[in-house]
C-alpha cells in the first residue's frame, strides 16, 4: 500500500476519514471539523495515548488525549494492530488502521478474523464499519465458528440482530 500515513483524523460524523504526515495538521483539520472529530497516531509508542478528541471547553474547540493507549503499533501487521484495536472498542482507532490499509478480513495467529473479535466484543458501531468496509460475515474463526454464533453465544443481541440483516443468518 505504498506509504501509509501515521495520523489520521475521523470527521464527527463518521464519514470521512483521512490520513496525514504531520501531528500538527491533523490536529489543525481535526480543529476544524470541530467537537467530536478524533485525531489517531497510528504509531504512538507503547502505553501511551493514542487517540484525541475534540471537545469544547469554555467555548472553544480543544484536542483532549483519551485514555486508550497503545500496544506498541507498528511492530507487527496491520492486521494484527486492527485486531488490538479492536479489542481497545474505540471505533476511530479502529478506522484509522482500516484507512492505512488493514484487512478487514484478516485474522490473528490462532485464525481468530476481526469481524470475530468485534462480534464477541459486542460493539456494534465496530461490527458495522467493518462490515461496511467488506468483512464477510461467514469466514469462520480458528475453532470454526462465524461471528453470528460467537455473537449468540456471548448474548450480544444487537450484534446478532446486525449480522442477521447483513446476511449471515442460518
Amino acid at each position: 500500500m505504498g506509504n501509509p500515513s501515521r495520523f489520521y483524523v475521523r470527521s464527527p460524523d463518521g464519514r470521512g476519514i483521512a490520513g496525514y504526515d504531520s501531528r500538527g495538521a491533523a490536529e489543525f483539520v481535526a480543529l476544524k471539523f470541530g467537537a467530536g472529530a478524533h485525531v489517531v497516531d497510528t504509531l504512538a509508542p507503547v502505553y501511551h495515548p493514542m487517540v484525541q478528541e475534540v471537545e469544547v471547553l469554555e467555548g472553544k474547540g480543544e484536542l483532549v488525549y483519551l485514555s486508550y493507549g497503545s500496544w506498541g503499533t507498528g511492530r507487527f501487521s496491520l492486521e494484527r494492530d486492527l485486531i488490538e484495536s479492536i479489542k481497545k472498542g474505540h471505533i476511530a482507532i479502529v478506522h484509522a488502521f482500516l484507512a492505512k490499509g488493514a484487512d478487514c478480513n484478516g485474522s490473528d495467529d490462532h485464525g481468530d478474523t476481526a469481524l470475530c473479535w468485534a462480534a464477541a466484543g459486542g460493539n456494534t458501531a465496530i461490527v458495522s464499519l467493518l462490515v461496511d468496509q467488506g468483512a464477510d460475515p461467514n469466514l469462520r474463526d480458528g475453532n470454526g465458528a462465524t461471528p453470528l454464533e460467537i455473537a449468540i453465544r456471548k448474548g450480544r443481541g444487537e450484534v446478532v440482530g446486525l449480522l442477521n440483516h447483513n446476511g449471515s443468518g442460518p
